[in-house]
Formats: C-alpha cells, sequence, structure tokens
C-alpha cells in the first residue's frame, strides 16, 4: 500500500469519528431540550390572596440608636510640671474630687512657706505698732497693713496654684483611657484621660417627620436591647431635635437611668411605639408588597388576572401596613404565591 492510500484511509475514518460525535452531541441536546420544563401560558398561578380592608388596627413604629454616656470629658492639666504620682488606670472608677494625679509642686510649697513667714512677720509688725511703740509713723502702719494684704493675695494665688498641681477628677465615673506615665511632663491643655459616666445614658435616634408628634419632652419611653431583650430599660425624651436633616429625619435623645452600668457606651437599642392608625385606614398584609420602600408595589387580582400597580403606604406594624394610595377598600391583592406572577398571569385562588 502506497503513501497516498494511507493518507485517504485516514482522512476517511477521522471523518466517520466526527460525524459520529457530531451526532451524539445533537442527539443529547435534543433530550436535554425535551428535558426542559416550559410553563404552560394557559395554566393559572395558584395564588393566595386578601382584600383591602377598612378599619382601625395598631401601628408599631420602631426606631433604633446607639447608647452614649451622659457626661464625658477629657481631663487635663491647667499646668505644667513633671507627674509624680498615678493614682488610677484604664477602668478605674472614681468619685467626685478624687485625685487622678499629683505633679510636683515642691517649688510653689516653698514659694507659699516663704509668703507666709512674710505675711507672719508683716502681722506682727502691725501689731507692734498698735501697741503704741514711740516713733511710729502713720505711714509706717499703713505700709504694714499694705504688706499684710499683699502678702494674703500672694498665699492665695500660691494656693490656688498648688491645687493646680492635683489632677481631681470633676464628677464620678470610669477611667476610659489614660494617655500619661509617672515622670511624665505635662503642659496645660495636654490630654492626660478620659472620664465616663454611665450612671444614665443617652439613646440618640433619627425619627421620620411623619412619627416625631408621637414625642414630647419628659414622656416616659421603654428601651429595649439586645443583650437584655427581656428586660426593658425606662428613660424620658430629653431633647427634641428643631430641625429636621436632609432626610427629613429629627434627632431625638433619651436619657435612660443606668446605675448598676449594665447598658455600656456603644450598645444599641430600640424604641418601639404602639399607637392606633384613623378608623377609615386602609390596610393589606405586608406579604402582599413587592418593590422597595420607595416605589411598593402590589398584584391586584382582575378578573383572574394578576395586575402590577404602584401603591403608597404609612404607617404599619409587623403584620399589615396602611395603604394612602393605590388601592380601594375592596379590592383582591395577592399575598401568596408571588414568586411565579408577572403583570398580565393567569391566577387561581387558593383561598
Amino acid at each position: 500500500m502506497n503513501r497516498s492510500t494511507k493518507i485517504t484511509i485516514t482522512v476517511v475514518i477521522a471523518g466517520a469519528l466526527v460525524a459520529t460525535v457530531a451526532f451524539k452531541l445533537m442527539s443529547n441536546q435534543k433530550e436535554v431540550a425535551a428535558k426542559v420544563y416550559h410553563p404552560d401560558i394557559n395554566t393559572a398561578v395558584v395564588v393566595q390572596v386578601d382584600t383591602v380592608d377598612a378599619g382601625r388596627f395598631d401601628v408599631t413604629a420602631a426606631f433604633t440608636g446607639s447608647f452614649s454616656p451622659n457626661r464625658e470629658v477629657t481631663i487635663g492639666s491647667e499646668t505644667s510640671g513633671r507627674v509624680v504620682n498615678v493614682n488610677v488606670q484604664e477602668g478605674s472608677q472614681v468619685s467626685t474630687g478624687q485625685r487622678i494625679a499629683q505633679l510636683d509642686d515642691r517649688l510653689v510649697q516653698a514659694q507659699l512657706q516663704s509668703a507666709q513667714a512674710s505675711y507672719d512677720r508683716a502681722v506682727n509688725t502691725l501689731a507692734r505698732y498698735q501697741q503704741g511703740s514711740s516713733g511710729v509713723t502713720q505711714l509706717q502702719m499703713d505700709n504694714a497693713k499694705t504688706e499684710i494684704l499683699t502678702t494674703q493675695a500672694q498665699i492665695e494665688q500660691l494656693k490656688t496654684q498648688i491645687r493646680q498641681f492635683t489632677i481631681s477628677a470633676p464628677f464620678g465615673g470610669i477611667i476610659t483611657s489614660r494617655s500619661f506615665e509617672l515622670g511624665a511632663i505635662v503642659s496645660p491643655g495636654m490630654q492626660m484621660a478620659t472620664l465616663t459616666d454611665i450612671s444614665s445614658v443617652k439613646l440618640e435616634i433619627s425619627v421620620p417627620e411623619k412619627s416625631i408628634a408621637q414625642f414630647s419632652l419628659g414622656q416616659t419611653i421603654y428601651v429595649k436591647t439586645d443583650v437584655y431583650p427581656d428586660a426593658p430599660f425606662r428613660g424620658k425624651v430629653d431633647m427634641i431635635g428643631s430641625k429636621a436633616d436632609a432626610s427629613h429625619n429629627f434627632q431625638v435623645k433619651i436619657l435612660v437611668p443606668n446605675p448598676k452600668s449594665a447598658i455600656k457606651s456603644g450598645m444599641y437599642g430600640t424604641v418601639v411605639l404602639n399607637s392606633e392608625a384613623s378608623g377609615d385606614a386602609l390596610t393589606i398584609p405586608r406579604s402582599a408588597l413587592l418593590g422597595s420602600s420607595v416605589k411598593p408595589q402590589v398584584y391586584v387580582v382582575e378578573a383572574g388576572v394578576s395586575k402590577l400597580r404602584d401603591i403608597q403606604t404609612g404607617s404599619g406594624n409587623e403584620l399589615r401596613i396602611e395603604v394612602v394610595g393605590g388601592l380601594r377598600k375592596g379590592e383582591i391583592v395577592v399575598s401568596g404565591g408571588l414568586v411565579n406572577l408577572s403583570d398580565g398571569t393567569k391566577v387561581s385562588i387558593a383561598n
């Protein structure tokens, strides 16, 4: 067999293999296509429905925010000096007036002793003059009195300076940060520690314009936390913002007593308010809602067909929501089986 004949046979065999593979692939594609589900557009989708109803219902509004200390200050020094005593650590509980640190005051103490000695001499001199010693002029008497007043002022000034060398807590609380060590040189305005008082805490929440009328100054509010879900904390409305932000929300602060420090700064808290909507409020189940809060939609059943419709919503609770536009009393909305629906789909009502 010559070389040309061998090539011809090889080409024929390769062609046969390619044809066989192609035929097999086409057969598989037909089998796969036959197994793909193609919904029958004439078959109705089974759904659950609800009627747009009017009446009173409890409206629940929840507002979540974070707790912050009622009081928190940065502690610094009013004078320059070297730290000779450190009296607190981070996490230390301190009371009002308790010493946090002591600066070196030896130089000022020496000046105070000198001023005190000058004062004592001036007092003795005036006493001697007043005993009627001969030769004492009125000018000498006046000078002795002036010396007493001057040294008194110096003493008070030095005592004030000495008090500044003791760094004390302005109120009771917890040292949440400390930024100095023994031997450090501090200067006026330098941050040394942060003192936090959480014996009462403030919950800051953002309230939409439509709900702000539910809050009033001094109003008793119950606050829930994730950490203590079964133990709500009682507080009072301490501040209501007078100006809305760009999203038309108002800031509200609620003061919550926290004597056992159970609530920590930064924890989340939620305020839940219940009220009653007007008697003619139209409501639908929340399960009927589609779209977003900006553009809510529902499927309305008309003559056995689903119709997608834009609506406007108002207040609500966990189960139902008020409809303020887009629906009429008595209309039927789809509340279950929404997955397979589209605008214009035939429906079969299960309930």
